[in-house]
């Protein structure tokens, strides 16, 4: 497999420059410019190594590279040397070929030696990089991932969140914890483009930002999500290799990804701003940033852990899906928060309370405490009504109704009057009216 040569069939020229920036930025390079094809001057790349040095790089995608090609770029150093004479500038030719033993002899003899990798050079560099090519397009393959938990851990999240709600005495959850890798790539850039109309320069436009392109979907991920990940450190795990654990490839390849996060760059940046023309009449101009006018600074393929907690419960069956990043998630799906009966999510898990007759997790709209021992919660659909005059209690087993049923046969009239709260307020509202009713009437008769 080492020996084979690296399977860029297709490319062109451009294309194959394209593809060794991005190998450089790899290795380390900094502030990597693909020069224009008609003014290159015998350079396709500039580049800033460690030391803050320049390199220029000359890329010949062909099967044999001569002496001449050497000379080019010999010419190009000691023309920028001239340009920057402060400056420390070095060469570097990368071919997906040769180069001929007249190219090698030469580039020993000159004043400092020139970088020459050949195709196998290539080869090696991208395996040492770990970077796999395939039909001239860099494929996404890394083991990092956003600092994961442990199943323990994502299990105790579920007994955390049972433990607030209310009557969670009853039953004992069981949970089953299942970890998949979500691919995605994160972008860092920076932006600066100028828009001219005819009166010259309407708008000088300059930002930098961040985003997380997802690798199945290649589509940005939504704000409230991306928000989750730029928040805090961004600190990283190794996966390892676990039968429970399921890791989703790459549907992209870094180029693709590229390709997606740019679109979105220029969607996000593109603006409307007003100027004044010539004849003072204000128009209107759409500033829409181009390719070239996006520096990626950073490009991290990362996996997004997302875990699933299955919990039973009694009878009923939630289901939890989080992404983590450390001990923070961002919940998908937590239907420990939802209500068994109306489907609406509260805030909190303090908002709900889980029946002991059905096992169903349900919000304050569908509870109701049991009247005779003041804490047993029951849920809507089970709780047992006893009606009074007026007013309807509820009991949450049937032995709390029947005690409560000799108690109300035992007291006496008034005092049921007194238990049933509506009928007794409206008792007094009613007497209310009537002693004002006689009042009025009193004063009526003396004042006559």
């Amino acid at each position: 497999m080492e020996d084979k040569p690296l399977i860029l069939d297709g490319l062109d020229g451009y294309q194959f420059e394209e593809l060794i920036a991005k190998i450089m930025k790899r290795k380390g390079y900094q502030n990597i410019i693909n020069t224009p094809k008609s003014k290159d001057l015998g350079k396709d790349i500039i580049m800033e190594g460690s030391k803050g040095e320049m390199v220029l790089v000359e890329c010949k995608h062909q099967k044999f590279v001569g002496r001449p090609i050497i000379q080019k770029l010999q010419g190009a150093i000691n023309h920028e040397e001239m340009q920057n004479p402060k400056k420390i500038v070095k060469g570097m030719i990368v071919t997906s070929g040769i180069f001929s033993q007249e190219a090698i002899d030469y580039n020993r003899q000159i004043g400092h030696e020139i970088e020459l990798i050949d195709g196998r050079k290539l080869k090696n560099l991208c395996n040492e990089l770990k970077i796999v090519i395939l039909n001239g397009k860099v494929q996404i393959i890394t083991n990092k991932s956003f600092e994961n938990i442990s199943e323990k851990d994502s299990e105790n999240l579920v007994f955390k969140a049972y433990k607030k709600i209310y009557g969670n005495k009853i039953y004992i959850p069981k949970v089953k914890a299942d970890l998949k890798y979500i691919p995605a790539c994160y972008v860092r850039y920076n932006l600066a483009f100028d828009t001219y109309t005819s009166v010259g320069c309407v708008d000088s436009y300059q930002d930098n930002g961040e985003i997380i392109i997802e690798g199945i979907s290649g589509k940005e991920l939504e704000s409230d999500q991306q928000d989750f990940y730029f928040s805090g450190r961004f600190d990283t795990d190794t996966i390892k290799d676990k039968n429970s654990q399921i890791i989703l490839p790459f549907e992209f390849t870094e180029n693709d990804i590229e390709e997606h996060a740019i679109n979105s760059i220029i969607e996000e940046h593109t603006h409307t701003v007003s100027y004044v023309g010539n004849n003072n009449v204000v128009y209107s101009k759409v500033c829409i940033p181009k390719v070239r006018d996006i520096d990626i600074k950073e490009f991290i393929p990362i996996y997004m852990p997302l875990w699933k907690n299955y919990v039973n419960i009694g009878k009923m069956n939630y289901k939890q899906e989080f992404y983590v990043k450390g001990n923070n998630q961002s919940y998908l799906i937590d239907e420990l928060r939802r209500c068994k009966i109306c489907e609406s999510e509260q805030d909190s898990y303090e908002d709900m309370s889980i029946c002991p007759e059905c096992a169903r997790i349900v919000c304050g709209d569908h509870v109701k405490i049991d009247y005779w021992d003041e804490e047993t919660p029951i849920c809507t659909l089970h709780a047992k009504p006893y009606k009074l005059f007026l007013q309807t209690k509820y009991f949450a087993t049937n032995k709390n109704l029947g005690e409560y049923e000799e108690w109300w046969e035992s007291i006496n009239f008034f005092e049921k009057i007194y238990e049933d709260r509506i009928a007794f307020w409206l008792s007094i509202a009613g007497m209310f009216v009537i002693g004002m009713f006689l009042l009025s009437l009193i004063v009526k008769i003396s004042n006559s």
